[in-house]
């Protein structure tokens, strides 16, 4: 792992990452969802099957957020 990591990350390095992860998961979950919600009649099952993929999006984005913050907030130094 030397060669992909050429020093151990630091807590702020993991930061950024939670926190991009997080907001790409949100970000596309309210595509979908808008996307979803703005689908023709015509596509109804692939409308309720993107609104559906979208809600999980954006609730693992939700709870992946908020359950870092709180790690912060009661294990942080």
């Amino acid at each position: 792992m030397v060669w992909f990591f050429p020093k151990k990350p630091t807590p702020s390095e993991y930061a950024v990452l939670v926190w991009s992860a997080c907001a790409v998961f949100i970000v596309l979950g309210i595509v979908a969802l808008v996307v979803g919600f703005r689908a023709p009649a015509d596509k109804h099952d692939l409308a309720i099957a993107l609104e559906s993929h979208g809600a999980w999006s954006l609730g693992i984005g939700i709870v992946v957020g908020a359950g870092y913050w709180l790690y912060r907030r009661l294990v942080d130094h």
